[in-house]
């Protein structure tokens, strides 16, 4: 027997062992006790495939490959780890932490740069705040406030940014646009001027001071709708500046725009100009122009919020003395007239003051039955309260008709010329005791409704008309009607009908005739009581806005 019959021994020796090899290379890999060379991953992965493929084939030249592949993958590591430079590649790789270190170095002084910018930026701001706060108390108890802290703003924002001209505008939240309400220096104006405005330094300056812009199609309004601010080095550069020269005075140069923001919503903006032959605006210019105007913001916050408490105080306080007075002008106690039931209630609401109701008793057969509504609150519907009461109280004990008084009323009124709103509806009805009939007119909104007994209708006798204090021309109609037993006339403000339940729905005419009807033969001041009960189970505890008045004339 030949030796080569046991040749497939060696190769199983050889697989096993090239096994154990990598075996033992991940190993040492997994508890990192050395370093190892993927190349002696390949070549026991090489000797091993070698051997399994030369037992299995008896083909044992391939072994022979295997190994000559073997030394081929070999060679090239054991040269360069021949002729290598541990010392060089020591140094490579100090030089290349360092290079890190220096760079992790420069990245931290730049983050302590940025640091300290934004540090000295909001040092600047939070002491622009405090100098500002300081001087804002000593608007506080000025006549006007807002206008004067705007003033003082505009100065101390030209000095800081050197600017040779500054305008601020507040936009209007009803109209829906930007007005001017600061203007200083020399403000090239950088919209379209009027055609038919004269180009003269003047003329020019007052259609500035007092311009009102809309929230687009010019600069102040687009930069104010997109709430960021705009620096403009070189306007002649820029189409949203319009250039409206030729003449020195109008040459743009450069601008500052800055919205005046209330948290999120921009309330303002502040603009500057610099003259075309100065320096343009830079960006430090733009920076401090930015902080300033953040501060002003800030600012304005606590002056606006006093002026709403101070304009609600001055109004509650008007409004409570108002509603005293407004008290005392109602009849104490209702009179006691032969065949006649009166009933009435008026509940009025807070700082409104825009009811009253009178009883007049002028002769013994006419009784006059006022029931009025004035435009406005607080002092000045009492004011217009006190001249219609006056006015009908002496008209009354005349002759004339009801028609004829309410129009003297209403041409008294109209040639009062104070500026105070004076429009009144008012119902006024005289009543004839001997003959039972009524005499209507009315002015306004203020219904008259009348309940028959014979066939227990209600309907409404009157018909809403100009209201009183519009023009001295306005013509009343009379409407007379005859009243028997049981008969009722109800007359009402229409903040009694329009009041709302919770849901927003008006009390309205339908609600208070079921009332009248289903108590016609009640007295009249239980009627008034069952309306009054009625009309708050409806509303609830919904808020009302308008006082709320009924009064009801039985006929015994």
């Amino acid at each position: 027997m030949s030796i080569d019959s046991f040749i497939d021994v060696p190769l199983i020796i050889s697989a096993i062992a090239a096994i154990l090899v990598i075996a033992l290379l991940i190993t040492i890999k997994l508890r990192n006790t050395g370093k190892v060379s993927f190349i002696f991953f390949l070549m026991a992965g090489i000797i091993l495939v070698g051997s399994l493929y030369c037992y299995y084939e008896e083909q044992y030249i391939y072994f022979v490959f295997a190994t000559i592949l073997t030394q081929v993958v070999l060679f090239p590591y054991l040269i360069f780890k021949a002729f290598d430079n541990p010392k060089k590649r020591e140094e490579k790789r100090a030089a290349k932490r360092n290079a890190e270190i220096a760079a992790s170095r420069d990245n931290d002084m730049v983050s302590k740069e940025v640091i300290a910018q934004i540090e000295e930026k909001n040092q600047k701001l939070i002491n622009t705040n405090k100098d500002l706060i300081s001087k804002l108390s000593t608007f506080f108890s000025s006549d006007n406030s807002m206008e004067n802290f705007l003033e003082y703003c505009n100065d101390l924002i030209t000095e800081r940014v050197t600017a040779d001209g500054c305008v601020i505008l507040i936009a209007d939240d009803y109209d829906n646009t930007l007005a001017v309400k600061s203007f200083k220096g020399a403000f090239p104006p950088p919209y379209k001027l009027p055609d038919d405005l004269p180009h003269k330094p003047i003329r020019v300056e007052t259609n500035l001071r007092f311009a009102q812009f809309q929230l687009k199609n010019n600069i102040f309004g687009d930069i104010f709708t997109a709430g960021e601010p705009v620096l403009i080095a070189d306007s002649i550069k820029d189409p949203r500046v319009y250039q409206n020269g030729p003449e020195e005075f109008l040459r743009c140069g450069s601008y500052i725009f800055v919205p005046l923001k209330q948290k999120e919503t921009v309330v303002g903006l502040i603009a500057l100009a610099r003259k075309p032959e100065k320096e343009p605006f830079t960006k430090a210019d733009f920076d401090s122009a930015v902080i300033l105007t953040d501060a002003i913001s800030t600012t304005m916050k606590p002056l606006y919020s006093f002026l709403e408490y101070a304009e609600h105080a001055e109004l509650s306080k008007d409004g409570s003395i108002a509603t005293k007075y407004q008290k005392d002008l109602l009849p104490p106690k209702l009179p006691v007239i032969a065949g006649l039931q009166i009933g009435c209630f008026s509940n009025p609401v807070e700082n409104v003051c825009g009811d009253f109701y009178d009883i007049i008793v002028s002769r013994r057969d006419k009784v006059s039955f006022v029931m009025s509504d004035v435009a406005g609150k607080g002092m000045n519907s009492l004011i217009v309260m006190i001249m219609i009461r006056a006015i009908l109280r002496l008209a009354v004990n005349t002759n004339q008709t009801a028609a004829t008084i309410l129009s003297w009323a209403n041409r008294g009124i109209c040639l009062d010329s104070s500026k105070i709103d004076h429009f009144a509806s008012v119902a006024l009805i005289n009543y004839n005791a001997t003959t039972k009939e009524a005499e209507i007119a009315t002015c306004g909104n203020n219904p008259v409704f009348v309940y028959t007994a014979s066939d227990k209708s209600l309907k409404q006798i009157s018909v809403p008309t100009e209201p009183m204090g519009v023009t001295k021309d306005t013509v009343y109609k009379d409407e007379v009607i005859h009243l028997n037993s049981g008969d009722i006339l109800v007359t009402c403000t229409d903040g009694l009908l329009e009041s709302l339940n919770e849901n927003g729905v008006q009390y309205s005419i339908d609600n208070l005739k079921k009332v009248i009807i289903k108590n016609c033969n009640s007295a009249a001041k239980d009627i008034t009581n069952r309306v009054k009960d009625d009309l708050k189970k409806y509303c609830g505890i919904a808020q009302q806005y308008d006082d709320q008045s009924l009064l009801v004339i039985k006929i015994q």
